[in-house]
């Protein structure tokens, strides 16, 4: 998954026309680091409806707080500049969760 290197590339794509998935994670992050396992397979069943990014929370703390995400693992899921839909916290996180989560987004699009 393509990391996010800055502020600017951040903005692009959240005001972009396709809908973006920013996964907030962290090296140190035990709960992210499980999440890796799986993450590669659930953007290829999703990649028709969304394009997906890492953000790394410890680089770049300012998007982080830009974005309101306080916790980690964290998804935030933006469009044409607005925000479709966020599943944020610092509670570990399922592979059925995030799907459930995608899934529910899809219908916001």
């Amino acid at each position: 998954m393509e990391k996010i290197q800055n502020q600017e590339q951040y903005s692009n794509l959240v005001n972009g026309v396709k809908a973006v998935v920013m996964y907030f994670s962290a090296d140190w992050c035990s709960d992210c680091r499980f999440i890796d396992t799986f993450m590669n397979e659930i953007k290829e069943q999703n990649q028709r409806d969304f394009c997906f990014y890492k953000v790394d929370a410890d680089s770049l703390k300012e998007i982080c707080i830009k974005a309101n995400v306080m916790g980690i693992p964290s998804f935030v899921i933006y469009q044409q500049g607005n925000t479709i839909d966020e599943f944020i916290g610092n509670d570990s996180k399922t592979r059925e969760q995030i799907e459930e989560f995608l899934e529910k987004a899809k219908v916001k699009l």
